[in-house]
């Protein structure tokens, strides 16, 4: 049986907090006091209940305020629930609905897990030292200080921090004023607008800024390490354009008088939004232009208009309880892309939005054990598994069919109503409906609610007979339960084919003979699947089509096919009708398929048959691309070059990998390899290297200072043949060597490997109370039973698997053991059913000349 809490709003609403914390760097310890004015309601008790986790609450008082006349209440006990994370004041008189004051002090610890209040490591002037910096989201707030920690929970906060007299003091609003002593400062900040606790962060340390103004004046300054400052110079120029774009967009002035953007050397996520004060991840903020690669230059641009958009769309309006989680997140994953869509019009953002947002959503949520996009939480802990694909990706997916399907102004005049509607407040999914139906006259509700509230997703089945058409609809699996979803949804077709119903939530017959691709744009979020001759005549037709119907075509094809609604074999032909792609997002679909086809089929004999299918797909654009970058290059011919020639090393092409290898070898620094290269490079080393490459690229780990070098080390490290090798590599997990922040990159690397992918699943099960010490309230910890999985199709593994996995269960992972058991079914089915299919089709093609 699930655990569930009681929701503290229901009884008390604050309405201000007056926070006093002083850090202890030095014993990494705090102590503070807080005063709240709150306001009861519901039945009298003699007890009042707040959040708390792991602190030392040493005193509490009650005040009552009824008639001008303020009388203390006597607190008879304290005590916690450490179950409910909760903290009881027991008085000796009862409490009647009413406002109140209740001061509380209270002392806690810092500790190195990345949430709460925690150190982030790093080198300044040759010395090892660390700053101090919030984590609040979701419900950590409560390691802080006692609070009611819920999202609908909101007031004004009033914080002072008394820290070292050296260092910098940063929170969400600006200093109101700040004095010292000889070895103590105390900074006072402005009171923050009304807000959620998990919007509440602060920073104290060695840091420096650049800084910039927007169109309409606020001051916008960009943090980092005083030797990486300089690195945020891109990421500040995005976020002023971003800036004034949502100011513009919104129609609404950003709310506060500053805004804030600090790169932390030790994070356990990409970035979070509090307000006015964004904390990132160094690799998802500082670029220098010599050794940052094209893509984590534009994932910057990307998680900066995130953050920004969030500012207004979960900080100013904030989803009443975690259920609409997607409300936040799904809303700012869209809205990146338009952004920066905007800015970098040649970076063809939606594009990259089919080939990612919609492809890692179809993927997930093509799975029995996925959940609807509003999702039940009855206990805070299983928050952490829905900031997931589906809140994130499907939720941006399906409010691009929404903008598909109300067009660009009705959209964007929704979305201003919404906004200025609910300022400063809650809201479920409903009041965001509302505000489109009110401004569009469309049925929104209608149209939407089966897609947020119903899981998973339907596939289009088209069959075209004797110039009539039929179009069936039926939820897609990628392993059919024994019991399945009958589920109907209202779809846009969004078809150029004349006679075709632009939405339906039914079967079709028409007489109509198709022979063009329907859903066109990728706008809609479903699957497609034609009958094979249908597929034929669509191919056809392949380059007349836009790079997202390319895409869309292939990738519908591919995973149909891999889930048993269609052949293997033509979703492999269809392959031939790709010979002159030369667009960077379609190429991540074909690769991907290729990498899945050999991770599940697990069979040397398909990986060596595959390899001069591959060289021959590859061959124009790995001719036209070379290794060295063209003026003439486009941002999408940069992204290309990259994957094609890691396709190229991968299918064993003798001159790409020699070139590869001598790179490395060559390469006395890191910076002697291109960044876009650099991954290509020391992969292929790694993949064909001994003892002496491992040593080389651990050195170049060990002396980087860089978040994106140490990722994609990590990448090599682990990709080595020698089993003793790769021991050496598991070893380090545990050790300084690897930030916290990187463990999972070493697993889930690890776990890519085929030749460490049974010891890191042994490593896994022996480590597994270390993972769950360190990063037991991280992200990465609840995704550690999928990230095992996804790398197996041996029909006995999934016994080991379940028997591993059987006590374990907790609410933040009980999702994620389900979802990798039901992984490892379909894997396994798939390889049964088509491994001979695929071995008979490689079989039968003429093996190149070049093989």
């Amino acid at each position: 049986m699930k655990k569930s809490v009681t929701r503290l709003y229901s009884t008390l609403k604050p309405s201000n907090y007056q926070l006093t914390i002083e850090l202890n760097p030095e014993k990494k310890t705090f102590q503070g006091v807080v005063t709240l004015k709150v306001t009861r309601q519901g039945r009298p008790s003699q007890r009042i209940t707040l959040h708390q986790k792991d602190l030392n609450v040493k005193s509490a008082s009650i005040i009552r305020h009824d008639n001008k006349v303020n009388e203390v209440i006597p607190v008879d006990r304290i005590n916690t629930h450490r179950s409910y994370d909760e903290l009881r004041i027991h008085s000796s008189k009862k409490l009647f609905p009413g406002n109140y004051t209740i001061k509380i002090t209270f002392e806690g610890k810092i500790t190195d897990p990345m949430n709460g209040l925690y150190p982030c490591y790093f080198k300044h002037g040759g010395k090892e030292t660390f700053l101090l910096a919030t984590q609040f989201e979701s419900h950590h707030a409560r390691e802080v200080m006692p609070c009611v920690d819920e999202p609908e929970a909101k007031a004004t906060f009033d914080l002072t921090l008394i820290t070292p007299k050296d260092g910098t003091v940063l929170a969400n609003t600006p200093v109101l004023h700040q004095e010292g002593s000889k070895n103590l400062k105390t900074t006072t900040f402005e009171t923050t607008p009304i807000m959620s606790t998990y919007l509440l962060a602060f920073v104290y340390g060695s840091v420096d800024y650049i800084e910039s103004r927007s169109k309409s004046g606020t001051l916008i300054r960009t943090y980092a390490t005083p030797d990486k400052v300089k690195q945020t110079r891109f990421a500040l120029d995005v976020a002023v354009k971003c800036m004034d774009f949502y100011e513009d967009y919104f129609a609404i002035p950003y709310p506060l008088a500053k805004l804030d953007m600090i790169a932390l050397p030790d994070f356990a996520s990409g970035a979070m939004e509090n307000w006015g004060l964004i904390t990132y991840r160094e690799q998802t903020l500082l670029v220098e232009p010599k050794s940052t690669s094209i893509s984590t230059m534009q994932y910057v641009a990307m998680v900066v208009a995130h953050e920004l958009a969030h500012q207004w769309f979960g900080n100013l309006v904030t989803m009443r309880w975690w259920t609409d989680l997607w409300l936040n997140e799904g809303f700012a994953s869209w809205i990146e892309y338009l952004a920066i869509d905007e800015l970098f019009p040649d970076w063809e953002m939606w594009t990259q939005f089919a080939s990612t947002e919609q492809q890692s959503a179809f993927r997930l949520d093509a799975l029995d054990n996925t959940h609807a996009i509003e999702v039940p939480i009855n206990h805070p802990d299983e928050i952490r598994s829905i900031f997931d694909t589906i809140s994130y990706s499907k939720g941006a997916s399906v409010i691009h069919m929404l903008h598909g399907y109300l067009g660009d102004k009705d959209y964007r005049d929704g979305l201003r109503y919404y906004l200025k509607k609910h300022a400063y407040d809650n809201t479920d999914t409903v009041d965001l409906w509302s505000a489109f139906e009110h401004v569009s006259k469309k049925p929104v509700k209608e149209f939407m609610h089966a897609w947020t509230s119903t899981p998973g997703y339907p596939i289009i089945k088209v069959n075209v007979k004797n110039e009539s058409t039929e179009l069936t609809q039926e939820r897609f699996y990628m392993q059919r339960p024994l019991k399945i979803s009958h589920s109907l949804w209202p779809i846009p077709l969004l078809s150029q084919v004349e006679g075709l119903e632009d939405l339906t939530n039914r079967s079709l017959s028409l007489d109509i003979s198709l022979n063009n691709k329907i859903n066109i744009g990728q706008s809609g979020f479903y699957r497609t699947v034609y009958d094979a001759n249908t597929l034929k005549d669509v191919a056809k037709k392949i380059n007349k089509m836009d790079a997202v119907d390319r895409l869309g075509l292939l990738s519908d094809t591919f995973d149909a096919a891999k889930a048993g609604y269609s052949s293997i074999v033509d979703a492999l032909k269809l392959l031939d009708y790709y010979q002159n792609e030369d667009n960077a997002a379609v190429w991540d679909i074909i690769a991907s398929n290729i990498t899945e086809i050999r991770r599940v089929m697990d069979s040397d004999e398909v990986r060596d048959k595959l390899k001069p299918v591959i060289r021959n797909l590859i061959s124009k654009q790995l001719k036209r691309l070379g290794w060295e970058e063209q003026q003439t290059d486009s941002h999408f011919d940069k992204l290309l070059r990259p994957t094609i020639l890691g396709l190229a090393s991968g299918a064993d092409e003798k001159s790409v990998v020699k070139e590869a290898i001598e790179r490395f070898e060559k390469a006395k620094t890191l910076d002697a390899i291109h960044p876009n290269l650099k991954s290509i490079v020391l992969n292929t080393a790694a993949r064909n290297g001994d003892k002496s490459t491992f040593a080389k690229l651990l050195k170049f780990h060990n002396n980087s200072d860089s978040s994106e070098e140490r990722t994609t080390l990590s990448a090599a490290l682990t990709s080595f043949e020698d089993p003793n090798i790769n021991k050496q590599s598991l070893d380090l997990i545990t050790t300084k060597t690897v930030r916290r922040q990187d463990v999972s990159h070493w697993a889930v690397y690890s776990f890519m490997n085929r030749y460490a992918k049974v010891a890191t699943w042994q490593w896994m099960q022996d480590n597994w109370d270390w993972l769950e010490k360190e990063l037991g309230s991280d992200l990465s910890f609840s995704r550690m039973p999928v990230y095992a999985a996804r790398s197996f199709s041996d029909p006995k593994f999934i016994d080991e698997f379940d028997a591993f996995f059987e006590d374990k269960s907790t609410p933040g992972i009980e999702r994620s053991i389900k979802q990798g058991h039901e992984m490892l079914e379909w894997q396994i089915g798939w390889k049964l059913r088509d491994l001979t299919e695929i071995q008979k089709y490689l079989n039968s093609l003429q093996s190149p000349t070049h093989n």
